[in-house]
């Protein structure tokens, strides 16, 4: 294996362990108020993130099936960058309405562009 595909194998692992970290405060109402500093966790949080949970378990297992044959499935990177990008989108919009405090999420946008970076740069190289 090359440093190419290394990288590549790199960014997968990294991104379905932070995408299977990511289900705790999901699936936790108790650890989405120390992770968001969110309060209203009612029904209707809970519904929307139980689907959301679903598809986040689902993109781990995407994750982990792209790491076992990096290469040949270089475009699962792609798709992950959509996907970060998207929640990138959905943050910004949960801070300008007041539904999130910046600082809450500012660990999050870094952790998001280094995996991003991680994954162009994977994507790019193993070309």
């Amino acid at each position: 294996m090359d440093d190419s595909e290394k990288l590549l194998r790199a960014a997968f692992a990294a991104g379905a362990v932070t995408d299977a970290a990511a289900l705790v405060p999901m699936l936790s109402p108790a650890m989405a108020r120390i992770f968001w500093g969110l309060d209203d966790l009612d029904g209707k949080y809970r519904y929307a993130m139980g689907f959301g949970s679903a598809l986040m378990a689902g993109w781990t297992s995407l994750l982990a099936w792209a790491y076992l044959k990096p290469r040949e499935r270089r475009f699962v990177s792609i798709l992950t960058i959509q996907v970060i990008l998207g929640f990138v989108a959905v943050e910004i919009l949960a801070v300008r309405k007041s539904v999130i405090k910046p600082a809450k999420m500012v660990p999050s946008w870094m952790m998001q562009a280094a995996l991003t970076g991680l994954f162009a740069l994977g994507y790019v190289r193993s070309g």
